[in-house]
């Protein structure tokens, strides 16, 4: 079987074993996809079986669950590689499950000592099942997942993973339900303690008779102590008596959410707070969404660079509703108090109540646009809404390609999707249905209450709700909202002639106006609190899921790959290949094929490991990856820095890198052989992904959200795209024959190459002073200073006239000069993220004078602009088209003057450093990478206005005049 080494747990480790790629990746989505449980054996060396079946649980009551993970003889599996998921709890609360203390060795690869399991052991899960629970048999879906290595020949396999689907009967109990389960089990509220709190920070009401209130609120912070300009976060915990609830952002029938209003010290800041996914309650019919046992919300609060040491206190007001039989209002005043400390030791240890942050965490909606397998459409009826006129809202969710989605629905449609409304009005009914394209379509029947006379048109209302599906076999929880106009007194109302409504006669006239909204994350305000995340209200085109069909994307790869050889990054590289072919003019015809082939190999191979490390990213880690991604990355980009910079040393003659042993002079003038060239195609890939080409970012943007084999598919034929005219001028004859013929022009045209090696070392310097800070990158400079030293060293000891005897040592000075100055000067660690200095300027005094006055990118801006065209510039220092076209076009005075003559409000979005929130914007868009231009309208209800991979003045202003 192939295996691959394991090395501290990461799969960036991996060294495949000589088999061929497709081959590869057969086994990687067989790995990848799991497998049933079987025997083991050599071949197969683990599985995972349940235990003690069929279990039985009683309405209300509890249960254990055992797995049992099988390990073959001579093989072990990593315990911290090893853990079981939840992929459907069929309605029963299933615990994290418990694994044994395992075997601690000595792990070489890793170089640490790492927990394992040498024989086969049981893992422990408790199941209860809510007294809501119907009985019978309900299918528990549960994932095993695990990493294991063959001990003898020291090899590990790919991290497997298997799912299971084990019957659990739920008998009957005499008590009745109280409420509905979640929809998603989550596991039980971490116990922690509270003794420490302060009394302010703790409050019950007791009332004249003495009875305490069912609600109990504390305000706490994740830990005690923060620096001055730091940020932490500030919590609300509910903790209610049984049987009693409280409400989520949309209560359903009945009910008020929960409000809290911060009370902060001058300069301080919070961001809104979001509600955890709820329960369902149904009582005689009466359904309602809240928390019963714990709730906790929290804000993330920010600390002035400039706030002095000391106690601070801090504040909060909480109002909310507490239901059993009756309902009961409550409200606490609410306060505490922090040390802001200027010298704070170290990195913060967790707090005692660290835990609860890391469980409620969990339990938050992930935004829209995360959510990379599906694409939403959210519209209304009508362009805007009257009072005391029904009008409809539809959402439809469309899967990607290949992607299986699945709408569970056991109480009407709990789960898949509960309603969000914050309506001056009220929703009569909802409906989701399945489509024949395999999308879902939700759809809301509403009508707006009367308005006083001269009472203010409601501003900021939404429809929407929280969707809870299965994408995959994956529980995926998220909230998409339209917002709601209403209509001026006289305003025309146009109905939307879209699909997604059936056709109803109507008196008004049809226009192309519809109110379609972007995928929005956010939730709608409680009457005097906070929704949760920062609106995205800007409409966006709904992507489809292979726009343009396959062949055209593919295509559009290896054009944008061709198109890469003429971009700055890789023309110098493809420019020393053809140098060494003029070099080499008498090589034979079949020399010349072996060149084209070894630089295309090289290409090719080292971009099928840019499609391996992206796989194993998204995959193993769950991490976003888009094109160039490895340049954010500090020591990647230090260690290119030093390859380039070394390359351009060899140019000039500092040193020449032989065959050891080479020592007469025949030999060591020997022509470069297909080595040489593949290293070559390997440098150029380097080289070439901070470029993004024309084409090349729709094509690989498609390429990203395709499963592992597309990747692999698409990286491999962008890099043939790449190695295209090196490969054609190699392979074909009659192409030769415009190539210069040799002479003395070519040691010049050599240290002319070796500058613009040089210049790209500079740029690479740049890059790695923004992510590590100007006083680590001077000692990088230090260290390239060193590495000039040992070439020097090595070229003058260690030429290729020299004996092996000399060539040695000269090495292994060079390295040990080399060893030394890294010890000495290398310091890659990220440096902070710079602030925003200085005073915030308003929008209306940008000064486009001299140059474009960009504002730093944020979302939750984007409403606040809402009335003014944004202008979004998608960038990073490492990429080198993107500074191209911002001083040739956007810099430009006809650029500038249009932004300032427009109102237009330039962001630029910074992808330098790792950014979640660019990352997802960018996949949003379908594209790979970086540069990306966006157009935001100041009519947030119309379409942003994405501009074309090529930019021209042009073509900037006239989507400007657009917005």
């Amino acid at each position: 079987m192939m295996g691959v080494r394991q090395g501290d747990a990461m799969i960036e480790s991996l060294q495949i074993h000589p088999r061929s790629w497709l081959a590869f990746s057969l086994l990687a989505l067989a790995l990848l996809c799991g497998s049933p449980a079987h025997a083991i054996d050599a071949e197969k060396p683990f599985a995972v079986v349940a235990l003690d079946g069929p279990l039985v649980v009683e309405q209300g009551g509890e249960g254990d669950l055992k797995l049992r993970y099988q390990v073959f003889k001579d093989h072990f599996i990593y315990r911290d590689m090893s853990s079981v998921r939840v992929v459907d709890a069929a309605g029963l609360e299933v615990s994290e499950a418990t694994f044994p203390k395992g075997d601690r060795k000595f792990d070489r690869i890793s170089d640490k000592e790492r927990e394992i399991y040498a024989t086969s052991f049981d893992v422990l899960l408790q199941l209860r099942s809510p007294r809501a629970l119907q009985p019978g048999v309900h299918q528990l879906r549960l994932e095993a997942r695990w990493q294991g290595c063959n001990a003898p020949k020291n090899y590990c396999l790919f991290p497997a993973r298997q799912e299971l689907i084990i019957p659990i009967r739920v008998a009957p109990a005499q008590t009745a339900p109280r409420g509905g389960p979640p929809a998603l089990t989550t596991p039980p509220v971490p116990a922690v303690s509270f003794a420490d709190l302060e009394s302010a920070s703790t409050y019950q009401e007791i009332d004249d008779e003495g009875k305490e209130h069912p609600v109990k609120a504390r305000l706490f912070a994740e830990q005690g102590s923060f620096d001055p300009g730091s940020s932490f976060r500030l919590a609300v915990h509910l903790e209610q008596k049984e049987g009693w609830h409280t409400y989520w952002k949309s209560p359903g029938d009945i009910g008020l959410p929960t409000r809290i209003d911060w009370s902060l010290p001058a300069g301080w800041t919070a961001e809104a707070f979001e509600f955890p996914v709820p329960l369902r309650f149904d009582q005689e019919g009466i359904v309602s969404y809240g928390y019963d046992d714990q709730v906790m919300f929290f804000s993330e609060v920010s600390i002035p660079p400039d706030q002095e040491p000391g106690l601070v206190e801090l504040s909060a007001e909480v109002n909310w509703l507490v239901c059993e039989t009756s309902c009961i209002p409550g409200k606490a005043h609410l306060k505490h108090r922090i040390n802001v400390v200027s010298d704070p030791p170290g990195q913060p240890l967790p707090g005692p109540r660290s835990p609860l942050f890391q469980h409620f965490s969990k339990q938050h909606p992930v935004a829209a646009l995360d959510v990379s397998k599906l694409a939403f459409e959210a519209l209304l009826s009508v362009s805007a809404v009257r009072p005391e006129q029904p009008f409809q809202a539809a959402v439809r969710v469309v899967p990607a390609a290949g992607v299986q989605l699945e709408a569970p629905q056991s109480v009407a449609t709990w789960p898949a999707f509960t309603p969000i409304s914050s309506l001056n009005g009220f929703v009569s009914e909802y409906s989701l249905t399945n489509q024949d394209d395999g999308s879902l379509l939700v759809k809301m029947e509403a009508e707006a209450f009367p308005l006083e006379e001269g009472e203010e048109l409601p501003a900021g209302q939404l429809l929407g709700g929280l969707f809870q599906l299965l994408v995959d076999g994956e529980w995926v929880r998220t909230e998409v909202t339209v917002p709601v106009p209403w209509a001026r007194q006289g305003e025309q109302v146009a109905r939307s002639d879209s699909g997604l409504f059936a056709a109803k006669g109507s008196e008004q006239e049809s226009a192309d106006e519809v109110v379609a909204a972007g995928v929005s994350g956010d939730a709608p305000q409680s009457p005097g609190g906070h929704d949760g995340s920062a609106p995205i209200s800007a409409a966006v085109p709904t992507p489809t899921p292979a726009e343009g069909g396959l062949l055209w994307m593919l295509l559009l790869a290896f054009v944008g790959g061709m198109l890469l050889n003429i971009m700055p990054c890789v023309l110098p590289v493809l420019t020393m290949k053809l140098y060494s072919l003029v070099e080499q003019r008498d090589i034979s015809a079949s020399e010349r094929r072996t060149a084209g082939i070894s630089y295309s190999a090289g290409i090719v191979a080292s971009f099928l490991l840019l499609a391996l490390a992206v796989v194993v990213l998204r995959v193993s880690f769950d991490q976003q990856v888009l094109w160039g991604f490895q340049f954010q990355y500090p020591a990647y980009v230090a260690g290119l820095a030093a390859i380039v910079w070394l390359f351009g040393l060899s140019l000039f003659g500092v040193f020449e890198v032989p065959a050891l042993g080479a020592n007469r002079a025949a030999e060591a003038s020997a022509q470069e052989g297909a080595s040489g060239y593949f290293l070559t195609g390997v440098f150029a890939t380097l080289l070439a992904t901070p470029c993004s080409a024309p084409f090349l970012g729709t094509g690989m943007g498609f390429a990203f959200s395709l499963p592992t084999a597309g990747v692999v598919l698409f990286f491999a034929v962008a890099g043939l795209g790449l190695a295209a005219p090196f490969l054609a001028i190699a392979m074909v004859p009659a192409l030769y024959r415009f190539l210069p013929r040799p002479g003395a022009w070519m040691d010049a045209f050599k240290q002319l190459m070796g500058f613009t090696l040089v210049a790209t070392t500079l740029w690479l310097v740049d890059v790695l002073m923004a992510q590590i800070g100007s006083e680590r990158g001077i000692g990088f400079l230090a260290v390239l200073l060193v590495l000039s030293m040992s070439a020097w060293v090595f070229g003058r000891w260690g030429a290729p006239t020299r004996s092996i005897q000399s060539q040695l040592l000269a090495l292994a000075a060079a390295l040990l000069i080399a060893a030394v100055g890294a010890w000495a000067f290398l310091d890659l660690e990220m440096a902070e993220e710079p602030g925003v200095q200085g005073a915030e300027v308003a929008v209306d005094d940008l000064d486009f004078s001299e140059a474009i006055p960009w504002l730093p990118f944020a979302e939750q801006r984007l409403d606040e602009l809402a009335g003014r065209t944004v202008f979004v510039d998608f960038t990073a220092d490492w990429c080198l088209t993107c500074k191209v076209n911002e001083r040739s076009i956007l810099e430009t005075a006809r650029v500038r003057s249009a932004m300032d003559e427009l109102g237009v409000v330039p962001m630029k979005a910074d992808w330098t450093r790792k950014d979640p929130v660019i990352t997802r914007w960018l996949k949003r868009y379908g594209k790979a990478g970086v540069p990306f231009y966006l157009v935001i309208p100041a009519d947030r209800a119309q379409q942003t206005i994405p501009l074309p991979e090529v930019i021209t003045a042009d073509g900037v202003i006239e989507a400007l005049r657009r917005g």
